[in-house]
């Protein structure tokens, strides 16, 4: 754009000259006409100039201010041109460091970095001034950069545009994922002097995506755990009546057995030892329809020592075949606190089982796991799990409270976020001891029941 604001003088500057120039030859031309051609003295070739003499001063006059004029209309287009030229590499550049996404530029001879936009040196976390004169091998890792070149020198060889999705790792925003875009940039004769790249970083958008997968993977996995749980349920209650009917028949056979005259005793044993057993898978498949029912709101005075033993019991067969032995020590016999007894059981099992998962993944081939209770001067009982595993992840610490967080290639993520808020629900809190130096500990507080 053209500066209106200029004054007079700087406007006519040029006019000025010209004038002034032609006023110089005309002086000139006196002086050559009195000393060199003796034609007159100054004054009369000043005052009393010959028509011949007054029409060649005039012209040269003229023509010089004519050539002045001419002059500025060059420089004043020339400037007119520069400031529409300014303003368009203002625009362009104003436009090229505002687009959201990365865009870089490089030459098609070395893939050196000619210019990047600000999003670019945002993501990458380096500016213009680390990257120009640089190419991928300079930041990247040799594999990374080997990929970029090979397919920046696709996209110069075949002329097309290459269309991919690529990891990156960046300085400051570690591993991305970048949806890019390479074109080649062709001179008059259509060869490739540049390659201009666009990329956007769509990790956000293949996480969000992922998680939405994960979801509704756990969640069609919750509605067959609530389908097999119901069938689960109506299971155990139909076999508890041929259990029933075979604790009946042993202690029957039993009674049978004592009125004959020399019954053999191995007999009687065995009897017994049938009626014993069968009575226990009745106690544990009524233990399973409890744990499967659903909960109500339903509270009472629960020994907790009571109820981890049960738990204990209850997933024997978990830890038969695992190597793993629990221990339950309590400094708090015979304390009550008043919940929901399945509730309690559901979050001791969820702690437990965590803990015989981690030490099943890990290289030991056996473990300990020790269930503590003890009393807390607050008046509340304290219940932890201790294990020797290896420990809680440090990426998992800050959201493994989380929903669908999980370090378990085949869990939810829905244990430690449904037992928190049953223990909340209860007044308690629920913890980690995220700094414990080998194994994992996760423990709850319970207010003590009078």
């Amino acid at each position: 754009m053209t500066n209106n604001n200029s004054t007079p003088s700087e406007r006519y500057t040029i006019i000025w000259i010209g004038l002034l120039t032609g006023l110089g030859f005309y002086v000139a031309d006196v002086i050559i006409d009195v000393f060199v051609f003796r034609s007159g003295t100054l004054i009369e070739e000043t005052l009393n100039p010959t028509g011949h003499e007054m029409w060649m001063r005039t012209c040269v006059v003229v023509v010089a201010v004519a050539f002045a004029l001419y002059v500025q209309i060059l420089l004043r287009r020339e400037h007119k041109i520069s400031e529409e030229a300014k303003t368009t590499e203002h625009f362009l550049n104003s436009v090229f460091d505002n687009i959201p996404g990365m865009v870089f530029i490089k030459d098609a001879v070395e893939l050196r970095f000619i210019r990047i936009n600000q999003a670019g040196e945002k993501l990458l976390g380096l500016s213009n001034q680390e990257l120009v004169g640089k190419n991928d091998y300079d930041f990247f890792p040799k594999s990374q950069a080997e990929h970029f070149i090979r397919k920046d020198r696709e996209v110069l060889e075949s002329g097309v545009e290459l269309d991919i999705t690529e990891e990156i790792d960046t300085a400051v925003l570690g591993r991305r994922l970048l949806h890019t875009r390479k074109v080649p940039i062709l001179d008059n004769k259509g060869q490739p002097i540049y390659l201009l790249g666009i990329s956007e970083d769509i990790t956000e958008h293949k996480q969000a995506e992922e998680k939405l997968q994960r979801q509704q993977r756990e969640m069609a996995h919750v509605l067959r755990l609530n389908t097999m749980g119901e069938m689960a349920s109506g299971l155990a209650h139909e076999l508890n009546q041929p259990l029933a009917a075979l604790i009946s028949y042993c202690g029957t056979a039993a009674t049978l057995l004592k009125g004959l005259p020399s019954p053999p005793q191995q007999l009687g044993e065995t009897l017994g030892r049938a009626e014993e057993q069968a009575y226990r898978a009745s106690q544990i498949i009524r233990h399973l329809r409890d744990f499967l029912s659903k909960a109500d709101d339903h509270k009472e005075p629960v020994d907790i020592d009571q109820a981890i033993e049960e738990v204990i019991d209850f997933i024997k067969p978990e830890v038969k075949n695992s190597h793993v032995k629990i221990e339950h020590q309590s400094d708090a016999p015979g304390r009550r606190i008043m919940v929901n007894k399945v509730q309690i059981e559901q979050v001791i099992v969820n702690l437990v089982l965590n803990s015989l998962q981690a030490i099943n993944s890990s290289e030991k081939s056996t473990g300990n796991i020790i269930i503590r209770t003890r009393q807390l001067p607050n008046e509340m009982i304290e219940t932890t799990v201790a294990d020797d595993g290896p420990g809680i992840d440090a990426d998992m610490a800050g959201r493994m409270y989380n929903p669908f967080q999980t370090s378990k290639p085949s869990g939810m993520g829905m244990g430690l976020t449904i037992s928190r808020s049953i223990i909340e629900g209860y007044g308690g809190k629920l913890w980690a001891d995220v700094q414990r130096e080998s194994g994992a500990l996760f423990g709850f507080n319970l207010p003590v029941c009078e």
